[in-house]
């Protein structure tokens, strides 16, 4: 079904932070331009939810979602909400309206997508940053995730094709 592999990820970084003390949740690192396994978490959740509270207003605004910073330095709070979404993702195909700025100027133009369309695009952008977080892993020298962990599953599938052959 088309929430599996989202819903995959959002529960194995849910795993990740069990395993993280505060401090490593919050520890800025260096090659990812001083941004911390906890913003990239905060991250992930607000565009998960903003696709979530959209779906009742037909239309999603990533630009101007809400933001909460809490979630960069709570890790239980990220995982309460990591759930929480987990739970609400499941939801019938509709389409919808996405808000986007305008390169020039302030002006806001519509783009017409669907729901399930919305939730691949946020598959993807999850695994993109649980490979971010992957890099903060090492650079802590934590190895606390699988050989899966931040990789596509059609990569996942390709990489097992090859070694079978």
């Amino acid at each position: 079904m088309i929430f599996l592999q989202l819903s995959a990820q959002l529960n194995s970084l849910s795993q990740l932070l069990s395993k993280l003390t505060n401090e490593q949740y919050s520890n800025k690192i260096e090659h990812l331009a001083n941004s911390s396994i906890g913003s990239h978490t905060r991250h992930i959740v607000e565009l998960v939810k903003c696709l979530v509270d959209g779906y009742q207003k037909n239309e999603i605004d990533y630009i101007n979602r809400s933001r909460n910073l809490s979630l960069e330095t709570d890790k239980i709070q990220a995982q309460n909400a990591l759930m929480q979404l987990d739970s609400s993702i499941r939801l019938a195909d509709k389409q919808l309206r996405v808000i986007v700025e305008e390169s020039v100027g302030n002006e806001k133009q519509e783009v017409f997508t669907t729901f399930y369309r919305e939730i691949i695009y946020n598959t993807e952008h999850t695994i993109h940053h649980l490979a971010l977080i992957r890099v903060a892993l090492i650079e802590m020298k934590l190895d606390l995730v699988d050989a899966n962990f931040g990789i596509a599953n059609s990569t996942i599938k390709y990489k097992q094709g090859i070694q079978n052959e």
